[in-house]
């Protein structure tokens, strides 16, 4: 295990002990990560961006991506669809199911296992997929959970629901500095100094932080799983999703051996917390998302020091 690996580990160590010593309880957990990703998160964002070197990003790894996540996606729920019932509660649990194995936690996980183990480079191609994720996956969970919630009420689907959520995606406080940042690399801006150290001090907060809170979000999610649900969606979102990501992006489109690492290892993340956000809005897979997101994320701490030991650091 390389020392960046060793480093990840422990830190999520440490949020496993904070919490198992309840020195961290589930509503401060809440709070302390709302104020994690709109103090320390943006600057980190927005420096990333506006600094990196800008040929080395492509719309091919995005494409690569969320490609498959949108075809893997279509295939769970079509698939599930085929073999199980036609109601309401098997429809929301389709679309639970099929958003779980696709919808990585590209940003508490990803963002800071990338910056370590891959540096800057790494950090603008995941971020680059990042700034179109949710907006992708997130527009296609509502279709499949507006698409039961219309066979539940008789209701036809309504296309306005996808507009609160898309919204939401596009001005969250992790797409918008990603934004700022890449506008602010394409104008030639030079970076002041002091500006460049204060958003470096911030941003250098945000990574073990983000860490330390997943650790402490598994101890404290540790209750939510269902095991009748464990074995398909741990199956897919750790195992299938990311060997089509490599495929795709190693033998398909012959991506650059960092583009296939960084997909490789987004596609091997555990199930982001948006999923059962999701879920619990429309009232339907509530404790199938719950399910992804803790079962997903307590086995991410075995299974992702494997992917990376894969991949040597460029």
């Amino acid at each position: 295990m390389t020392d960046a690996v060793l480093q990840v580990f422990l830190l999520v160590l440490v949020g496993v002990l904070t919490a198992a010593v309840g020195w961290i309880q589930e509503d401060s957990a809440r709070t302390f990560s709302e104020f994690v990703f709109r103090v320390f998160m943006p600057p980190l964002l927005f420096r990333a961006m506006a600094t990196v070197d800008l040929s080395i990003l492509s719309i091919a790894p995005v494409l690569a991506y969320l490609g498959t996540a949108s075809l893997l996606y279509l295939a769970v729920y079509m698939l599930m669809g085929r073999w199980g019932s036609r109601s309401a509660a098997h429809a929301g649990d389709r679309a639970a199911v099929a958003l779980s194995i696709v919808f990585s936690n590209n940003v508490m996980v990803g963002i800071p296992v990338v910056k370590i183990f891959f540096g800057p480079e790494g950090l603008a191609i995941l971020l680059s997929v990042v700034s179109i994720h949710a907006l992708v996956l997130l527009g296609l969970g509502t279709t499949g959970f507006e698409l039961a919630r219309g066979l539940e009420t008789s209701r036809a689907f309504r296309w306005s629901v996808l507009g609160p959520v898309l919204q939401k995606a596009v001005f969250s406080p992790v797409v918008v500095p990603i934004f700022l940042g890449l506008g602010w690399n394409l104008l030639g801006l030079p970076m002041p100094l002091l500006m460049d150290s204060v958003l470096a001090v911030l941003g250098q907060a945000g990574v073990p932080a983000c860490l330390v809170l997943l650790g402490a979000t598994l101890y404290l999610d540790r209750h939510r799983i269902e095991p009748k649900a464990v074995g398909p969606i741990v199956l897919g979102k750790l195992v299938v999703f990311p060997v089509l990501v490599y495929l795709v992006a190693q033998h398909l489109l012959a991506l650059t051996p960092l583009q296939v690492a960084i997909l490789t290892t987004m596609a091997c993340l555990p199930t982001g917390a948006n999923t059962y956000l999701l879920a619990q809005r429309y009232g339907m897979g509530v404790s199938l998302t719950a399910t992804g997101v803790a079962a997903t994320t307590a086995l991410t701490a075995f299974t992702l020091p494997y992917v990376l030991s894969l991949f040597s650091a460029p």
